[in-house]
């Protein structure tokens, strides 16, 4: 199982197509001490823990405890957070938005959208080749279980350059469901940009009956920006638009 699980790890880092979730890494689900929170009408492999604020804005600079949360935590918000505002919807793609202050200073972000793909799709989405404005994007540490990922990106409307440090995790839940995320790591890679912060990102895919990927997506990020909300949304309307249409059925 381990030398499967590394060769299906390797076809992903190298950007071979992918057309099967069974072909995704694999990990052994283990129990934890804790009682996961019970989501009605879904299977067991997505229920979570609960999580505070508190503990979801704090970053942390150890690789595992970070790589422990993150799933957690990915589900916990995109089953849990309430109150988005609908900014785009259409047949294809419904794209949510909402936005809060953090220690009075910077906007953070909420978005979760939700399309659904080509399964010959999903290595170019999962490798993030669409997001055609990033400047650099390199990767510090690659192991059997995660990557350590510097990414700087390039001015976009009215938000100057940015930079970010995070570790990729990508499982495979169940038979036909696999999770992707990405958070933010505390790290002395030097700092060339203003750096944001990830609190948590990522994509939970499922492998419908009629050869789709059904995408359910979700990110908290700061941008260490202190625009207005409204100006916030627009532009990423715009842009996740753009970037997303090549996948869009």
């Amino acid at each position: 199982m381990g030398n499967q699980c590394l060769s299906c790890l390797r076809k992903l880092v190298q950007r071979q197509n992918i057309k099967n979730m069974s072909e995704l890494p694999q990990t052994d689900i283990h129990q934890q001490d804790e009682a996961y929170t019970k989501v009605d009408n879904v299977d067991e492999s997505e229920n979570y823990h609960e999580h505070s604020e508190e503990q979801i804005l704090a970053i942390s600079d150890n690789v595992q405890e970070t790589i422990d949360q993150s799933i957690d935590i990915f589900l916990y918000r995109i089953k849990t957070t309430k109150e988005f505002e609908e900014i785009f919807r259409d047949d294809q793609l419904a794209i949510l938005f909402k936005s809060f202050k953090h220690a009075e200073r910077y906007t953070v972000i909420q978005i979760k959208y939700e399309f659904k793909m080509k399964k010959t799709c999903i290595n170019d989405f999962l490798n993030y080749t669409y997001l055609t404005h990033i400047d650099q994007f390199t990767t510090l540490q690659t192991t059997s279980e995660f990557q350590l990922i510097y990414a700087s990106f390039k001015k976009i409307q009215f938000v100057d350059s940015r930079e970010y440090v995070f570790i990729k995790y990508q499982k495979q839940l169940s038979q036909h469901k696999y999770i992707q995320v990405i958070r933010s790591i505390n790290s002395d890679q030097s700092q060339q940009t203003t750096r944001g912060i990830i609190y948590i990102s990522g994509f939970l895919l499922e492998e419908m009956p009629n050869q789709e990927i059904r995408v359910q997506a979700y990110a908290e990020v700061d941008f260490k920006i202190k625009l207005p909300p409204g100006m916030i949304k627009k532009a990423l309307s715009i842009e996740l638009k753009r970037a997303l249409q090549q996948f869009i059925n």
